[in-house]
């Protein structure tokens, strides 16, 4: 981004802006011929009075002509230290007049590089009280938030500009809470497909194992079976692929052919005729008294 010199400068004193200072910018500390430091901030403090002075610099050639000509030691009879304020990358610290600070504005917003070194002072001259009375009161109430937030209704881009970031600033809290919870939530959601894809891969396992185990006892049993199988139609005299209908015709042939062999009937016959004599073997045989003398037989 390409500042302009009071650009960057209302927007250190929006940054620098808070409940403890007062801030002004292009304020002239005194009568015509004062110094006027680009953005002046005195602390509301009784024990720790270290009013500042900032120097705004939007290109190398200006802040080496301040600091050869001595501008900026004007404004030490008004202020504790003197800050530098430049846009990233203008100057270094190395380039800086002994004692006083860099602040920085990047993208990201001010930054300070170095801090000043802070003198003792405790007072002001007369002529800057008079000054911040007659006309730096009045410039306060013109940073009163509600008279931005009318600039900005009224189009003032600058205004606008610190409005949202006003904006920013208050909701910022928010909005990286949001972005903390919906970091956990989409965490917890991670782990919760985890641990589903878990129990997934656990029931997809057990299920192939139950599978594969009962198509092994299958295969077992359909062996066994088919060596049933073979054994009958060896037995029957018939290939080993023969089909059901041709085993059972097979032994229905044979069944009848017992039936009707004259060698089986035969045999039957001689089986009842021995079972009859083991039955009449097998009947008791009668008691025979002895005779008596005298008796005939």
């Amino acid at each position: 981004m390409t500042w302009k010199h009071d650009d960057l400068a209302n927007d250190l004193a929006e940054h620098l802006r808070t409940p403890e200072r007062m801030i002004w910018t292009d304020m002239q500390l005194g009568p015509a011929g004062s110094p006027r430091p680009d953005v002046y901030s005195v602390p509301k403090s009784y024990s720790r009075f270290t009013p500042l002075a900032y120097e705004v610099k939007i290109s190398v050639a200006d802040f080496r002509s301040d600091v050869t000509s001595g501008k900026w030691q004007s404004y030490l009879r008004y202020a504790a230290a003197v800050t530098f304020a430049v846009p990233a990358g203008l100057i270094t610290k190395a380039d800086l007049p002994a004692g006083c600070g860099l602040i920085v504005r990047g993208e990201d917003g001010w930054r300070t590089l170095k801090a000043p070194t802070l003198r003792p002072i405790e007072n002001l001259p007369l002529e800057a009280w008079q000054k911040l009375l007659m006309d730096g009161v009045k410039r306060l109430g013109g940073h009163d938030p509600r008279d931005r937030a009318a600039a900005a209704r009224e189009g003032d881009p600058f205004a606008t500009w610190h409005a949202v970031a006003s904006v920013r600033r208050r909701l910022g809290e928010k909005v990286a809470q949001f972005l903390e919870d919906e970091q956990s939530c989409r965490r917890r959601l991670e782990r919760a497909h985890e641990r589903a894809d878990s129990a997934q891969s656990a029931a997809d396992r057990t299920y192939r194992e139950a599978v594969d185990d009962a198509r092994k006892r299958a295969d077992q049993e359909v062996a066994a079976m088919n060596g049933i199988r073979a054994d009958l139609c060896a037995t029957l005299d018939l290939p080993p692929t023969a089909h059901d209908f041709q085993i059972r015709q097979k032994v229905r042939a044979l069944t009848m052919r017992l039936d009707r062999d004259e060698e089986v009937c035969r045999l039957r016959r001689q089986i009842d005729t021995i079972k009859d004599a083991l039955d009449r073997a097998l009947e008791p045989v009668p008691i025979l008294k002895p005779p008596v003398a005298g008796e005939t037989a």
